[in-house]
């Protein structure tokens, strides 16, 4: 089967066919089971396979507990306290990707890269190196989110290749039920925010496929159907690509700054396709064998692999395939299958298993016990609503943001921030979010850090929308917090002054 990267031919991007959609509680279970698989695996994510010591909660790991996690080294860290059903960043960052979709259906990426992005380091959880680093990257006067080519340390924007642009695409791929096309742009377009390698690119597409064909089946398919819907959408990236002007620019960019002149974006890209479609042709193969034969096939036990936006979204369109009459038990193996990415694939699946089944595949104490429940719902109620509107096609706009905007916005966030951790908030107070909205402090809580002076700072809060944060920084007397944007994000508007 050939998958070339472009076409002799121009193909126009097809309108949306017809107004049916599937049942609002598709929509809503894919967001829900997603979050659950997130939260049922954060705490396995970091067991190692044989390794003496227990964790604190019974395995196999069957149901949300109690655990905490380490945040920092030796003289900067704390400790996270995560309680039963609360997810981590990859359902956070899932949000935030909700909330920049506008009433038309269209991902606004200028809103995610310069204001939900950076707000986003102030309150995260489980966050990798990778999109933190692209977060701060953006917060400078010179950083575009259609150019954000960083390189700090060991880490490298052309070499980013991991989940954590596809861990936050379900919202991409809900919304955009009608228009495949649509989804692959948006699914590109948010990809490229924080990662620069096709491997985290495909990744993020290949999952925003996986979604819609779950979403769209009224029956269980024969695996080698699923894999054919998945090649199919894949097929359509090329059009894509071609068709876009920003993604055009965006290649240009990568092939000038490209320090292996003999390997440009079009040919690093055809080798990656070759990898997933390997991977997916070969899923038949292993559905009667123990997972962790496909696991291995893919890479997913290897620490340098682990993480790869092709192998771990593979993984899950395999434990869908295997498990979609036992979801559940699916599930379970994806918590349990230590040395793996187990809360990013565990998330990837409960999104499938959802779009396909719907409510009736959640176990009631699960859907009622993860964190923010209401929230969850009501976010994928406006997808589906949105959707549902999204009959008529609409041309591809590059919207003009006003990046001032965004920066006052955090600006003004950040008098509050400062306040917040120098202890002149009590809990019961209120405070606006510029991402979030109106905020209620429900507990806060201080660490004497090793490092002489510091103290770790975590301040719960509960937002008026449903969504709840956990917010951190370091502080010492009356310095800056840690985690404090107000530097930057002035030294930027200076810049652009100037």
């Amino acid at each position: 089967m050939q998958l070339e990267l472009f076409g002799d031919e121009p193909q126009r991007r097809r309108p949306p066919q017809g107004n049916a959609l599937p049942p609002r509680e598709r929509f809503e279970a894919a967001m829900l089971y997603s979050s659950i698989g997130d939260a049922l695996g954060w705490p396995t994510e970091f067991l190692i396979p044989g390794r003496s010591r227990q964790p604190p909660f019974q395995l196999p790991l069957q149901t949300f507990v109690n655990w905490k996690k380490r945040v920092g080294g030796r003289w900067w860290g704390y400790e996270d306290k995560v309680g039963p059903g609360e997810y981590s960043d990859d359902t956070q960052l899932t949000l935030a990707v909700a909330r920049c979709i506008n009433e038309e259906g269209r991902f606004e990426p200028e809103r995610f890269a310069y204001e939900e992005l950076p707000l986003w380091l102030q309150y995260e959880r489980g966050g990798g190196r990778t999109v933190k680093t692209a977060a701060r990257k953006l917060v400078a006067r010179q950083a575009h989110w259609l150019h954000n080519f960083y390189h700090q340390g060991d880490l490298d924007y052309r070499e980013a290749g991991a989940n954590g642009a596809a861990m936050r695409n379900l919202p991409i791929a809900l919304v955009n039920v009608h228009d495949k096309q649509a989804l692959i742009r948006d699914s590109f377009y948010n990809a490229i925010i924080t990662h620069g390698h096709p491997r985290a690119i495909l990744g993020a597409i290949l999952f925003g496929l996986a979604v819609h064909c779950a979403l769209t089946l009224t029956a269980p398919p024969p695996p080698a159907r699923f894999i054919e819907c998945l090649l199919d959408g894949l097929r359509q990236v090329p059009q894509v690509m071609r068709g876009d002007e920003r993604l055009q620019r965006w290649i240009n960019t990568w092939n000038r700054g490209c320090l292996d002149k003999e390997l440009d974006f079009a040919q690093l890209y055809h080798r990656t396709l070759q990898e997933a479609v390997q991977y997916l042709k070969h899923i038949p193969a292993f559905l009667s064998r123990d997972p962790k034969d496909y696991y291995t096939f893919v890479g997913a036990l290897e620490p340098a692999t682990k993480g790869s936006g092709i192998a771990t979204v593979c993984v899950a369109i395999y434990l869908f395939l295997r498990y979609l009459q036992h979801p559940q038990q699916g599930i379970i193996v994806a918590v349990n299958t230590f040395g793996s990415d187990t809360d990013t694939i565990a998330l990837f699946l409960g999104s499938l298993l959802g779009a396909f089944h719907g409510l009736q595949v959640i176990p009631p104490t699960l859907m009622n016990q993860v964190q923010d429940h209401h929230f969850l719902m009501a976010i994928a109620r406006r997808l589906y609503e949105i959707a549902s509107a999204s009959t008529t096609f609409a041309a591809s706009i590059e919207a003009k943001s006003d990046r001032r905007a965004f920066y006052f916005s955090i600006l003004s966030w950040e008098v509050a921030f400062h306040e917040m951790f120098h202890q002149e908030y009590q809990d019961g107070n209120i405070l606006i979010h510029p991402a979030l909205g109106l905020g209620t402090i429900q507990s806060q809580e201080a660490q004497p850090l090793r490092r002489d002076g510091y103290v770790a700072r975590l301040i719960r809060v509960q937002f008026k929308c449903g969504q709840t944060c956990v917010f951190h920084s370091r502080v010492k007397g009356h310095e800056s917090p840690s985690e404090s944007l107000a530097g930057e994000v002035a030294r930027a508007l200076q810049e652009r002054e100037e």
